[in-house]
C-alpha cells in the first residue's frame, strides 16, 4: 500500500506511519451495509484499514439509495455485500474486502466474528443487536454500536478491555420501539452519514489507542440542534448514573 495515500495521516501525531502500519494489519467486521454502514466502511477504507468484511444478507432497493450511497440503480436486487465490495474493491485497491452474503445468527456468527479485531453494529433491530453484543462479550472482541431515529443518534462502544458491557446493560427495550421503521418516522440522510462517521471514528480511537473512546460511555447527539449528551455507565450500577435510555431505533 502506497503510504501517499494516507499523507493527509502522515502528518498528524496521533497517527503517523506507525498508526498507518497499525491499522494496515487489522481486521473490521461491519454488520448491516445500509444507511449507517455504508459510511463506515468508506471511512474506514479511506482510513487504510487493511482488511474489511461486510456482513449483510440484504438486497440493494431503490428506496434505499439516497442514504445508502455505495449502490447504484443499475444494482437493485443485488445482494448489497456484493454491490459495495465492487465499487469499494475499484477504489481502495490495496484493501481486502471480504463479503458475508446472509444474515448473522447463532449457526455462524461466532465463526464470522472470531477472525475479525473489532466489529462495527450497523443493524437495524434489537434481535441483531443483542446477538452482536452477547457475541462480542464472549469472544472479547470489541463492539462499536450506532443508531439513528429521524435525526437523532446513539453511539458507544462496549466490551472495549475491562469495559465488558453488552447492549442489554445499558437499554431498556421496548416492543413499541422495535415498530419502528424508516417509511414510518424518516431518517434524515445527512444524520445517518453523521452517524456512520462518527461510529468510524470511534473504531479508530480504540484501534490506535487514543483518547476519550465511548467506552462505558453513550453519546445522544442531534444533527439538527447540534445538541450533544454523554451519559456514563458503571458495570457495578444496574442503570446509568443520570437515566434509562428507551432505544429508539429504524431501518436503516
Amino acid at each position: 500500500m502506497d503510504n501517499r495515500f494516507f499523507s493527509d495521516h502522515l502528518q498528524l501525531s496521533f497517527i503517523g506511519k506507525k498508526g498507518i502500519d497499525k491499522l494496515k494489519g487489522t481486521r473490521v467486521l461491519v454488520v448491516g451495509a445500509g444507511g449507517l454502514g455504508c459510511p463506515v466502511v468508506s471511512a474506514l477504507a479511506s482510513s487504510g484499514i487493511g482488511c474489511i468484511g461486510i456482513f449483510d444478507g440484504d438486497k440493494v432497493e431503490l428506496k434505499n439509495l439516497a442514504r445508502q450511497y455505495l449502490y447504484t440503480p443499475a444494482q437493485v436486487g443485488e445482494l448489497k455485500t456484493t454491490a459495495a465490495v465492487a465499487y469499494l474493491s475499484t477504489r481502495y485497491q490495496d484493501t481486502v474486502f471480504n463479503e458475508y452474503p446472509f444474515f448473522a445468527d447463532e449457526t455462524n456468527i461466532h465463526t464470522v466474528f472470531s477472525e475479525y479485531d473489532i466489529i462495527i453494529d450497523a443493524t437495524d433491530n434489537f434481535p441483531s443487536r443483542l446477538l452482536i453484543g452477547r457475541t462480542g462479550i464472549q469472544l472479547g472482541i470489541p463492539i462499536v454500536y450506532g443508531s439513528i431515529f429521524r435525526s437523532e443518534m446513539q453511539i458507544a462502544v462496549f466490551n472495549y478491555k475491562a469495559q465488558s458491557m453488552a447492549i442489554d446493560d445499558v437499554f431498556t427495550l421496548q416492543s413499541a420501539a422495535e415498530g419502528m421503521a424508516c417509511e414510518v418516522s424518516g431518517t434524515y440522510i445527512i444524520g445517518s452519514m453523521v452517524a456512520g462517521m462518527l461510529m468510524a471514528n470511534e473504531v479508530i480511537k480504540v484501534l490506535l489507542d487514543l483518547p476519550d473512546k465511548l467506552t462505558g460511555k453513550l453519546l445522544l447527539f442531534d444533527v439538527l440542534s447540534l445538541q450533544k449528551r454523554v451519559i456514563n455507565f458503571s458495570r457495578l450500577q444496574s442503570s446509568p448514573t443520570e437515566a434509562t435510555i428507551e432505544m429508539k431505533t429504524c431501518e436503516i
